[in-house]
């Protein structure tokens, strides 16, 4: 049995068209940069992949960020009921683990330099979810004057 595994991407954006699949946009592939500290934003999407092998479903799921300066946010994950993983079981023999895709949307946040910290929380533990750096790099003396 493979362990319980999460990953998180941090994005800008997130849409769903009309056949439920979610875009998300403005993906951060490497630290999220900030001109100051603090630096207010709209919005920040954390999208979570949470991973389980079917023999070991799970009956509990929340996710907890904390951003750099901030208090934790704790937000519930939908989880399948037994019924429709059985039904996977018998319908794909072959198949022996599960992902749950689980995204948060946090209006107004507030950024400062920092790791943002997440973890996910299940009915018999945690899984450490490897965090993203945000890290301010000022503008230059002058870099606006023109």
């Amino acid at each position: 049995m493979a362990p319980r595994q999460a990953l998180m991407l941090v994005a800008d954006e997130i849409y769903y068209n009309l056949q439920g699949k979610a875009i998300l946009q403005g993906i951060y592939t490497t630290d999220l940069i900030i001109p100051t500290d603090p630096t207010p934003v709209r919005q920040l999407l954390l999208f979570f992949v949470i991973e389980t092998d079917l023999s070991e479903p799970f009956t509990s799921l929340n996710v907890e960020i904390t951003l750099p300066g901030s208090t934790p946010v704790r937000n519930a994950v939908f989880v399948p009921p037994p019924q429709f993983l059985a039904t996977l079981q018998q319908t794909q023999p072959g198949r022996t683990r599960f992902f749950v895709r689980h995204p948060v949307l946090i209006q107004n946040p507030i950024l400062r330099p920092g790791l943002i910290e997440a973890k996910v929380i299940h009915e018999s533990g945690e899984i450490a979810v490897t965090g993203q750096w945000i890290e301010l790099v000022g503008m230059p003396q002058g870099a606006l004057s023109n």
